[in-house]
């Protein structure tokens, strides 16, 4: 059987899949997405248009006695060029009867440009901008939901460290390397066509010259692209590792300290971040090529060209000392947005690295995944029954629970005790429909359990663990969890109920106290009574009570134990091997074995047909040790 690492394999997205999801991003803000275009073409329109001004200015200045229409009309009339016909029908706007007066009108439509490409450019940044946040963060929620809707075997294969990079660094490498560069790549391409097509203008057959070397920049440009994105993909790995081993020496604080290892963690942390740093070197050491290479190819261009053109402006042929100047001042223009759209091309290579690892977690389909059932549920009205249950993890040759049969009459509290890994907590598991089993079926009121609603189900059910987790919040955020809009005398009452309000109302802020991150703050019987009363606020009809009292102390357990009796009345209760008190008072109690139901019956009844739980109540109950 296959492990459940292997269905995480990287399986790598095409480049053109990937742009086509990304967009489909921002077609949801399709309206910036068109202003912020609009925007940009009216800048780079104005961008040239000031780069076309250089002409007139420069021929007014040099030769006043051109400076008028009269002059300009007659030595442009009768030319066939495109560039001459574009000339002669702007020359009414920017030419005036003297020098003066076109001095005057020049000076007018520079302002006018300046004014425009400064006020486009910034709503086409500011739209732009305002694209890219919307996306990141609808990613980022996308990301999120896909996460937590995920079953639990998941999070058994995957390491959390890993999954908050994901969500953060993955996001920000494609905001930085995507996002920030898309504008540019939409601007600059456009910004070369105005460029060319004014040098095409001028003269087609130097353009069309220069045009030959496009190719090369293109194929070098894809090879340095290709093996970005493989970088890119391997530096967003990297740093998940360093993302997890943080996280897991933050998290497990406690014990590095007590087992005295922060060298050890320090060392660990340490070899992560230098290969994150190894790997992350190399990506900056290809991606500079791309710059050295377009300076030395558009040195040479403009060499050859130089010499070139010169030669034939000196020699009076073709173009005359004004239009080659104007060619060569857009030619210097172009290596501007070249070098510019080259290296953001570099740079989105990198983004589609992460951005594939991110699609890949959107797209990830779990196989062990729970159906989606389509019953819904308010109660229990007759039992919950486990029918020939057969089930095993995946990864694992041997079955946690094989053929188990057990019934839970509605209302009834019944007890499941055994050693560790006998299953119990894998039939939790299963109640709490986290897994399904392969065969046999878990069954509600006559109804499988994988037919059922899970949100249906899960508004019924309560659970109450061992290890308790509470949120970085108010103890009444933590007691409503779940409610936007909490009941204040409710969450008062679950308090008082689960015996917690002795050491609430002592606390600075009572209820509004912070707990710190998961309940630091706290002890462990405070955590589990918050806990209780997190469960009685919710009032499910069907509660799971697994090892709820096993790690307290004598007098927390007491507390613990009675809040427990006041949460448990008029439920359908499974408990999980908890201590005596629990054990004694339940309806019924199974005693389970690698998977098996052994016997079942009273406290009583047990102690005198079943030598398992006697044996268990002479190891483990007697003596007050706890089972697992």
């Amino acid at each position: 059987m296959k492990r459940e690492s292997k269905k995480t394999t990287y399986v790598p997205i095409s480049s053109m899949k990937l742009w086509w999801r990304i967009f489909k991003h921002t077609f949801k803000w399709w309206y910036l997405l068109v202003f912020t275009v609009i925007a940009m073409i009216v800048y780079t329109v104005c961008d040239v248009a000031m780069i076309y001004m250089v002409r007139p200015v420069l021929g007014s200045l040099f030769d006043p006695n051109a400076a008028t229409i009269t002059s300009q009309l007659s030595q442009y009339s009768g030319l066939a060029s495109i560039s001459d016909r574009i000339w002669t029908s702007i020359v009414p706007v920017l030419y005036g009867n003297s020098f003066y007066a076109t001095l005057q009108r020049l000076i007018l439509v520079l302002l006018v440009i300046v004014f425009l490409n400064t006020t486009f450019h910034y709503i086409q940044t500011i739209a732009a901008l305002q694209l890219l946040q919307n996306v990141t963060n609808d990613i980022r929620k996308k990301l999120f939901a896909k996460i937590i809707s995920m079953p639990l075997g998941f999070f058994h294969k995957t390491k959390s460290g890993e999954l908050i990079s994901r969500v953060i660094s993955d996001v920000q490498m494609m905001q930085e390397s995507i996002g920030v560069t898309i504008a540019d790549l939409i601007r600059e391409p456009l910004k070369l066509c105005g460029y060319y097509f004014i040098m095409m203008t001028i003269d087609y057959k130097m353009t069309l010259s220069v045009t030959l070397v496009v190719p090369v920049i293109i194929f070098f440009m894809s090879v340095i692209g290709k093996i970005l994105r493989r970088y890119g993909a391997r530096t967003q790995a990297k740093m998940a590792q360093v993302s997890s081993v943080l996280q897991e020496g933050l998290t497990a604080i406690r014990v590095v300290k007590g087992f005295n290892a922060e060298s050890y963690e320090n060392k660990k942390f340490s070899k992560f971040a230098n290969s994150y740093l190894r790997n992350i070197m190399k990506m900056f050491r290809v991606r500079r090529l791309a710059m050295p290479f377009n300076e030395i190819l558009g040195g040479i261009i403009a060499a050859v060209l130089l010499w070139y053109g010169g030669i034939k402006v000196y020699a009076g042929i073709g173009l005359n000392a004004e239009q080659f100047f104007q060619y060569l001042t857009y030619l210097f223009m172009m290596i501007q947005p070249i070098k510019s759209f080259s290296s953001k091309v570099t740079r989105v290579q990198e983004g589609l690295g992460a951005a594939e690892r991110v699609y890949w977690l959107l797209d990830l389909k779990w196989r062990t995944a729970p159906p989606i059932g389509h019953l819904m549920v308010s109660d229990i009205k007759k039992e919950i029954s486990f029918e020939d249950v057969s089930f095993k993890y995946d990864g694992s040759e041997d079955y946690a629970l094989k053929n188990f049969s057990i019934r839970i009459p509605a209302g009834n509290v019944v007890a499941l005790v055994g050693y560790s890994g006998a299953g119990k907590s894998t039939t939790a598991d299963l109640l709490a429909r986290f897994y399904i089993p392969q065969d046999g079926s878990v069954r509600v009121d006559g109804n499988d359990l994988k037919d059922i609603n899970e949100d249906s189900w899960r508004s019924i059910l309560g659970i109450v663990s061992q290890e308790v987790i509470l949120f970085n919040d108010t103890i009444t955020a933590n007691i409503s969890y779940g409610d936007d809009n909490p009941d204040i005398k409710r969450v008062y009452d679950a308090a008082k109920a689960a015996y917690a309000l002795d050491f609430i109302e002592k606390m600075p802020d009572g209820f509004n106290t912070e707990v710190g991150d998961r309940g630091i703050r706290l002890s462990g019987g405070e955590r589990q009574r918050v806990a209780i009363a997190r469960a009685i606020y919710r009032n499910p009809r069907v509660l799971i009570l697994d090892e709820a009292t096993s790690s307290l102390d004598s007098h927390s357990e007491r507390l613990v134990q009675n809040a427990i009796d006041n949460l448990v009345q008029g439920r359908t209760v499974l408990v999980i091997a908890h201590r005596l008190s629990t054990v004694q008072r339940s309806d019924s109690i199974i005693v389970i074995d690698k998977g098996k139901k052994i016997c079942e019956g009273t406290h009583n009844e047990l102690l005198n047909i079943c030598p398992k739980y006697r044996e268990l109540y002479e190891m483990q109950f007697d003596f007050g040790s706890n089972t697992s």
